[in-house]
Parts: C-alpha cells; sequence; structure tokens
C-alpha cells in the first residue's frame, strides 16, 4: 500500500462486496462463500482492479483462514466426533482416499508435475460439513441417521484432509517425495495432534476456569484468540500449516464451559476477517482462462470439466462404503461432494507456495465453486424423493 488512504479504501472495498455479492449468493440459496468469491473476481485484477494484494492484506487473509478453521474446532464436539461410528469412518477414508487417487491421476494425464499432481488429489480430498449441514437443517432433516453419517464423515474427513495437507506442504517445500518423507511428516502431524488434544484437554478447562473469574470485558473472547494464535504459531514450528493449529485450538476449547461463549463472542471477528479471506482468495483468479474461444484455454476448460467429474463421483462412490441396509448411499455419497471453504484453503496453500500458477489455481477454484453450486440442487432432489417415497 502506497498510503493509510489506500489500505483503507482497499479494506472499505472489500468488505461492502463481500457482503453485497454474499447477500446476492444468499438470495440465490447458495452460501455466501460463493458470493465473496465472486466479489473478489469482481474487484481484482480480472474485471475492476481496484484490488490487488499486498503483504499486509495477505497477512489480514491468512489470520482469516485462522480464525476460520479455529470456529469450526469449536463448533466440533470431540465426545460426538468419537461416537460417530465405523460407518462415518469407512465414508471418510474412502471419501478422501479415492479422490485423492484419481485427482492426483488427472493432473498427471494433462502433463502438470507430480507436486502439482500431489497437491491437486489433496484439495478434491475436502468435504464442507457447513454446506451440507446447512441444506439438511434447511430441509429438516438434520436428524435422520443419514445426515449423522455424512456430518460425521465430513468432520473425520476433515482432520484427514488437514494432515494430508501438512503432509504435501512439507513434501512441496522439501522438493523431494520417499516413503521415508511421508511417514515421518504423517508422523509427526498426528503426533502433534495427539499430544495437542490431549494435553490441551486436560489443561484448558482449568485455565479458562481461571480466567473466567478475571474482571476484564471480553477476557474469555481475548485469551480463546491468544490460545488460538499461540497453538497455530506452534504448529508452524514443527512443520505444519498454521489452520491445523488453529483448528486444534478450536477443538481443545470446545471442552471447556466457556466455549459456547468463545463461539458467540468470536462471530463479529469472524464476520470481519473470514469474507476478506475469500475475497482476495478470488482475486487470484484469472477468469481470461475460461475464454473457450481462446485456443490455449480450451485444455485448461477440458481439465475442469474432468476435474468436476472426478470431484462429484469419487465422494459419489464414498456413500456406499456404508453396508448397513435401509441407508440411503447415493444421499450420503452426494452429501460429500461440495468442497466448500476448506478445499478453498488447499488451493490457496498450494497457490501461495507457487505450487500452481494462476491458470491452474483458477481451475481448481472453478470445480470447487461447481461442486458447492451444484450438490445443493441435487441434495434437495434426492431429499424429497426420500420424503415422497418414504
Amino acid at each position: 500500500m502506497h498510503s493509510v488512504f489506500e489500505f483503507l479504501i482497499a479494506l472499505a472495498s472489500i468488505l461492502f462486496f463481500a457482503k453485497i455479492f454474499g447477500e446476492i449468493a444468499l438470495k440465490l440459496r447458495q452460501s455466501a462463500i460463493i458470493g465473496e468469491l465472486l466479489a473478489g473476481v469482481f474487484i481484482g485484477h480480472s474485471i475492476l482492479g481496484i484490488i490487488h494484494e499486498t503483504p499486509i492484506l495477505t497477512s489480514i487473509s491468512e489470520v482469516g483462514a485462522v480464525i476460520l478453521l479455529f470456529e469450526a474446532g469449536l463448533s466440533t464436539d470431540i465426545k460426538e466426533f468419537l461416537k460417530v461410528g465405523g460407518w462415518a469412518t469407512s465414508v471418510a477414508f474412502i471419501g478422501v482416499i479415492v479422490p485423492y487417487f484419481f485427482g492426483y491421476l488427472v493432473f498427471l494425464y494433462f502433463g502438470l508435475s507430480s507436486a502439482q499432481a500431489i497437491f491437486a488429489g489433496a484439495v478434491l480430498t475436502a468435504t464442507s460439513v457447513g454446506i451440507t449441514a446447512r441444506i439438511f437443517t434447511d430441509l429438516k432433516k438434520l436428524e435422520t441417521k443419514e445426515a449423522k453419517i455424512v456430518l460425521g464423515a465430513a468432520v473425520i474427513d476433515d482432520v484427514i484432509g488437514l494432515a494430508i495437507l501438512a503432509v504435501v506442504l512439507k513434501l512441496v517445500q522439501g522438493g523431494t517425495v520417499t516413503f521415508r518423507t511421508v511417514a515421518s511428516v504423517s508422523g509427526s502431524a498426528v503426533l502433534f495432534l495427539v499430544l495437542s488434544v490431549a494435553a490441551g484437554t486436560l489443561i484448558a478447562p482449568t485455565l479458562f476456569k481461571f480466567i473466567s473469574k478475571m474482571k476484564q470485558k471480553h477476557i474469555i473472547l481475548v485469551m480463546g484468540i491468544v490460545f488460538c494464535f499461540a497453538v497455530s504459531a506452534f504448529a508452524t514450528k514443527v512443520g505444519l500449516a498454521s489452520i491445523v493449529g488453529s483448528f486444534i485450538a478450536g477443538l481443545i476449547l470446545s471442552t471447556t464451559n466457556q466455549s459456547e461463549e468463545i463461539k458467540r463472542d468470536v462471530k463479529p471477528i469472524y464476520s470481519f476477517f473470514v469474507p476478506m479471506f475469500f475475497v482476495l482468495m478470488g482475486t487470484n483468479v484469472n477468469i481470461s482462462v475460461f475464454n473457450f474461444f481462446v485456443a490455449v484455454n480450451r485444455e485448461i476448460l477440458i481439465l475442469i470439466a474432468v476435474l468436476f467429474v472426478v470431484a462429484f463421483t469419487t465422494k459419489v462412490v464414498a456413500g456406499f462404503a456404508v453396508l448397513k441396509k435401509g441407508i440411503n448411499k447415493l444421499l450420503i455419497g452426494v452429501s460429500m461432494v461440495p468442497r466448500g471453504e476448506v478445499g478453498l484453503i488447499f488451493a490457496e496453500v498450494g497457490f501461495k507456495n507457487n505450487v500452481f500458477n494462476s491458470n491452474e489455481y483458477s481451475a481448481l477454484i472453478a470445480v470447487i465453486i461447481l461442486t458447492t453450486f451444484i450438490t445443493p440442487v441435487v441434495l434437495k432432489c434426492l431429499l424429497l424423493k426420500q420424503n415422497e417415497n418414504g
């Protein structure tokens, strides 16, 4: 930024367009995230060109990602997480392994590097628990067996996905892909997760009980954010992404008696930082690659089409991991399709680490948006059909 004026105008523009486009998305019965991404495309270099990412805006964007995963961790009940059962675990594992494998092969087939293929596979492993939960809630189906399996699987999916992100990030930074490296990075990620959650769940309730007796306003929220930033910082020290640490921090604090207060009070901070994260992600999208009449773009558009088919079908397959009778397997599989915020974060991490150029990044964003747009429509049709048959 060349001046305080330009910085403040940039902040005002990002937040203004985030809310306007987010509102339009909600009116169209889509996630506000889609609107925020499109806002970034609109005000970024592809169209208006009024926002250009700078070091300070990048830092604000990274805080947004940290807050996003912190809130996701806070919203995860560890007890319920442990009770979801074998079917949810089976769905989650199939829903990670199959998309990863096919995403990797598609990128290799299109002549991209091994590092790019590894990261593309990681992007396709994600499932947006928030978007799926919203659809089940709107149709009053949140208490069905299918919904419980899906939501449990989506949480497990995200945890596995964050571990995979830690591994692939380490690999692309180190440049060597060997079994020993994968085992080492996976082991450190799992060890950090287990030790952090185990130690945190023992210490945090007592610590925050003491903090709750302090008289300053919003002290619990502030100390919750401090805890989040501290765990995120330690995660980066052991070679993991900061968002892995923030998710763990939220997971730990979800066990305290103050979790609901923290979750409630963090919402205004979430409303400020998280939309900025998605808008700034959108500014990196190069819409010129979607012009079919330019010959060099056709391969990217074919890549998008193939990736979308792979992204959709490989998650649908996961639903058939449930062998129990009386369960709508297709409904479960389709519910796992939307990549949403987690997939976007994975793509952004790859872009920031120079794994993808703007064309490849734009292709992945397009696939994530398509899965997020189309899945609610298909899912609603399946639920309504189930109602008619039931």
